[in-house]
């Protein structure tokens, strides 16, 4: 095909699929425009999830006209003015790109008054052309109205989740502002509904307990390191408080909401000896460093940072984390459980004595999970254990050959089919809580439990809501009996929040089902003893999709003896 120069239109959409992905894109890229304007308030506004209406309002500087119509044209920015300016960043933003982004898939609609100014002026945008413009009156500040996002490009448009799933990532977003800049009054609203009302306040805890509850917060520990070059502040969990995913984790780089490799391995590196395989540490990180010293500029969305010394910004970060944490009985005990054990590789199942890490590990192997269904085993697993590979893989063997099992895997296709076959018949086996427990949960998990409470009530836990952000648990799955209640509904409300539409599975039902089977399920790291790798084993045969786990992972992986012996060259 001949080389071509792309047409304005097609340029502007695809620079506005760099920055706008979702409706939480526009929020993000219009609140950052406030933040940098100087707001102490702003109101977001929304109809359908954002899909119909997003609108940012604030009392920041405002724009003369002639900056209105300037502010709509890619690249013109009021934040850096030559390529040096670049290596010093003091703004959210500093690209030019976001307004014109969000005009170039979406109409807008621009009020804005200077506050030395008596009259306001209105911009009206379609798919980046001006279609009106015109003096008003209105406050002093900017109003930024966006409706019918994605109208000129469907195909993104189609990709967009459910109106609550897009509503809960702005609700997130929103609280994650309040992290950032608790000095600044910050409000949402859906339709006629107040979702989020954040007064201005330098308390970070409130924040942190509106997005991740109250019960939460309660088992965090406060984080503050000040050094020369740089300060380090925010909260973390105890070890005893931990999640199935790193959800629970924001990272703050002068008040700029980042990803970053080293910060994540920093605060995880001080928990490594007290954390199982697979949990990760709650954290709300700030830090606060020389413009001159991280490179913001990695990522079109700014999301994404490099520091110019990675090296000594990883160590102020794990070492501000381990002092934290060393007031917490919880890390010596499990530090000293550490070094007194070290499993060997390969655990025998044929006579040999079980690792020494197996009389420790938190979840012995549940025997009622093997006992039913009682199909016909398939005889293609008809294998007997050997032993096991890093206390994560059981190997077997059979007349065939050599097969290798991921164990978390097959226990967890063993939970889900045995949930699937108890909520199916309308009789979940449960188990009463002695004590009904009370939960307090951050509005995003509250909003989806409030959604899925019957869903739960199928799998034998019986939830009820209790005010606006608390619920009663009741009762248990009996299948997850020895479980902490308040850990498996907070897993399984994450697991079913973090999935995206595209990859869920085809009903609510199955979708938390799968969640509890993950959570019941032995972990990576667990040593199982020789009569347990059996029992799995023997239980997986008779799994009608012993091949796959419940979220269409691969369980076995087989070597035939034609294969082992031409690898021998036999």
């Amino acid at each position: 095909m001949p080389v071509i120069i792309l047409d304005d239109d097609v340029i502007n959409q695809i620079a506005a699929g760099e920055v706008i992905e979702r409706p939480a894109s526009v929020v993000k890229e219009l609140v950052e425009n406030s933040l940098d304007a100087g707001a102490t308030r702003i109101s977001i506004d929304l109809e359908q999830g954002g899909r119909r209406l997003i609108r940012v309002t604030d009392d920041g500087y405002g724009l003369t006209r002639e900056d209105a119509v300037l502010a709509l044209q890619r690249h013109a920015t009021s934040k850096i003015s030559s390529a040096d300016d670049l290596f010093a960043i003091r703004t959210l933003g500093f690209r030019g790109e976001a307004l014109p982004s969000i005009a170039a898939v979406s109409h807008v609609r621009v009020v804005t008054r200077p506050h030395d100014q008596t009259e306001a002026t209105e911009l009206e945008v379609r798919a980046g052309e001006v279609v009106d413009l015109r003096t008003v009156g209105a406050p002093p500040g900017t109003e930024v109205s966006v409706g019918r996002l994605f109208f000129n490009t469907p195909a993104r448009l189609k990709f967009l989740r459910s109106e609550s799933s897009e509503l809960a990532h702005i609700s997130e977003l929103a609280t994650r502002f309040s992290f950032s800049h608790p000095h600044v009054s910050l409000r949402l609203t859906h339709g006629e509904r107040e979702v989020l009302h954040r007064p201005a306040s330098d308390d970070l805890l409130s924040s942190v307990v509106a997005l991740y509850g109250r019960d939460a917060a309660e088992r965090l520990v406060a984080v503050d390191l000040r050094l020369p070059s740089l300060r380090v502040s925010g909260f973390v969990s105890r070890p005893d408080f931990a999640r199935s995913s790193r959800a629970h984790q924001a990272f703050f780089v002068n008040r700029r909401q980042v990803r970053s490799r080293t910060l994540t391995h920093a605060l995880e590196e001080p928990y490594r000896a007290s954390l199982q395989a697979g949990r990760f540490p709650v954290a709300v990180i700030m830090v606060d460093i020389d413009p001159a010293l991280v490179d913001v500029n990695v990522h079109p969305a700014k999301a994404e940072v490099r520091f110019v010394r990675e090296g000594e910004v990883h160590e102020a970060v794990r070492r501000a984390i381990a002092g934290a944490l060393e007031g917490t009985a919880l890390v010596g005990a499990a530090l000293g459980r550490a070094a007194a054990s070290s499993p060997p590789t390969l655990t025998g199942a044929r006579g040999h004595q079980a690792s020494a890490a197996a009389p420790q590990r938190t979840l012995s192997f549940p025997h009622p999970a093997v006992t039913a269904p009682r199909a016909q085993p398939s005889p293609a697993l008809a294998f007997a254990p050997l032993g096991q590979v890093r206390a994560t893989y059981i190997i077997a063997e059979n007349a065939g050959g050599l097969m290798i099992v991921d164990q978390h895997r097959a226990h967890e296709r063993v939970l889900y089919d045995q949930l699937t076959a108890q909520s199916g018949d309308g009789s979940p086996a449960s188990q009463g809580l002695m004590m009904p427990l009370t939960v307090h949960l951050g509005r995003r998990e509250a909003e989806l439990l409030e959604r899925s409470l019957d869903t739960f009530a199928a799998i034998g836990m019986q939830v009820e809501a209790f005010g606006s952000d608390a619920f009663v648990v009741r009762t248990m799955p009996a299948l997850m009996a020895k479980a902490d209640p308040e850990e498996l509904l907070r897993d399984l409300l994450e697991k079913l929040g973090s999935q995206p539409s595209s990859k869920q599975l085809e009903l609510p039902r199955e979708a938390i089902l799968a969640a509890a089977a993950c959570h019941g399920a032995i972990t990576a790291g667990a040593a199982l003893a020789p009569q347990e790798m059996v029992e799995l084993l023997d239980a997986l045969a008779r799994s009608s999709r012993p091949y796959t786990c419940p979220h269409g992972q691969p369980i076995i992986m087989s070597i035939t003896n034609f294969e082992l012996d031409r690898r021998f060259q036999r």
